[in-house]
């Protein structure tokens, strides 16, 4: 039997919590279960519930929850020694403050453990900017613990590779800047969607999303990667992993679906379930 948390996918069983919490009967379906879809959103209860049955789950979200925001995501770099910035961990902002010296040389870049789509990132290059990002981090959260990294600034001019991971395929597109000096780029900021530019560094961003797999067994989510691009022949670097993510450098909302609805299918397949038990809606 195959169980779909999702609402977009229809199996042998459907269901649609919303806000409610698991039930009995919930429980039970779970248990029963050959194979568990996940949805997105809200999935923390779910996942922990499939994990104590011990039943197949699509996406595979271990690693996002055993190494969860920034300063998780840094820790698993390491554990798997993926190619990264150099990056410290931080879980107060008063240790970072009363350093008598800083880690990094300027510029270099503070990130907030749980900011998404470039807030709470804050590239450093002096002392104004430096205050900036630490009144931030304090104020976020009334000077209370708060995890963050602090990172080595790698120079891109504001281009960005991302590679996506949709099931064991991997598609790639660049966010570039959409205007001069710009320097932390996102789509939801006005940044550029390049799929053809550099294929030769986009080559290289698959083949390391696919360690990435190898390794950590992730196969839903958008992967970052920076080259120092004033090097002759770079090497892609690991900046971050996003699990919820845009779909517009994949075509928009229906091609993103048609895309999750094949990796659902080669998943079911791979483990010799059948794929024809799932549908789109």
């Amino acid at each position: 039997m195959i169980l779909s948390f999702h609402p977009c996918f229809t199996a042998d069983h459907q269901i649609i919590l919303g806000d409610r919490s698991l039930g009995e009967s919930d429980r039970n379906l779970i248990r029963s279960a050959q194979a568990v879809i996940l949805p997105q959103g809200r999935v923390g209860r779910i996942f922990h519930e499939c994990l104590k049955a011990d039943v197949a789950m699509f996406p595979n979200y271990q690693a996002r929850h055993t190494y969860p925001g920034k300063v998780g995501q840094s820790r698993l770099f390491e554990t798997f020694q993926l190619p990264h910035p150099r990056t410290f961990r931080w879980s107060r902002v008063d240790r970072l403050k009363k350093m008598a010296k800083l880690p990094h040389e300027f510029p270099f870049v503070v990130k907030d453990d749980s900011s998404h789509e470039a807030e709470g990132v804050f590239v450093i290059t002096g002392l104004k900017s430096f205050k900036a990002a630490v009144d931030f981090l304090s104020l976020k959260k009334n000077g209370e613990k708060v995890g963050f990294v602090t990172q080595d600034f790698v120079p891109t001019g504001g281009n960005v590779l991302r590679s996506v991971i949709m099931g064991e395929r991997v598609l790639s597109y660049w966010k570039r800047p959409s205007k001069p000096g710009q320097v932390i780029t996102t789509i939801s900021k006005g940044a550029r969607v390049d799929h053809d530019w550099k294929p030769d560094l986009q080559a290289k961003g698959r083949e390391q999303a696919q360690v990435l797999i190898a390794r950590t067994g992730i196969n839903l989510a958008a992967v970052d990667f920076v080259f120092p691009l004033l090097k002759e022949d770079p090497e892609p670097l690991f900046l971050e992993i996003n699990y919820f993510f845009g779909r517009r450098g994949l075509g928009g909302m229906d091609a993103y679906y048609r895309l999750l609805f094949e990796a659902i299918q080669d998943w079911l397949r791979g483990m010799g379930l059948n794929p024809k038990t799932v549908a789109l809606v």
